[in-house]
């Protein structure tokens, strides 16, 4: 006799993950420090310093995915257009992701 109960999967990583908004705060500051290995440009210091305030202020969750550039939030498309018009020696250039992938699946 055949098996008639329904097929059911778990997910691929059964326990989401829990994302230390404290802890990535501790690791962008780590980014403006000269003498750490993951120090990060000059250029980036505007959007890095954004996005500390950002997480401080509650305005952002580390899940979602934000695009800084020139220390303000802007969308891909922005983001996009002012790297195509960009001039490498201004901060403006520079753009900084915040946010982890996750599967579409997840998103709710």
């Amino acid at each position: 006799m055949a098996n008639t109960a329904p097929i059911t999967f778990s997910p691929g990583i059964p326990i989401p993950l829990e994302f230390d908004v404290q802890k990535r705060i501790q690791q962008l500051h780590s980014y403006l420090d000269p003498g750490d290995p993951w120090y990060q440009p000059e250029q980036q210091h505007t959007n890095i310093r954004a996005v500390i305030k950002l997480y401080e202020d509650g305005k952002i969750d580390g899940v979602e995915w934000v695009y800084i550039v020139g220390g303000e939030i802007v969308s891909l498309e922005e983001a996009h257009r002012r790297f195509k018009q960009r001039d490498p020696h201004k901060e403006i250039a520079w753009t900084w992701v915040e946010g982890t992938c996750h599967q579409y699946a997840q998103k709710q």
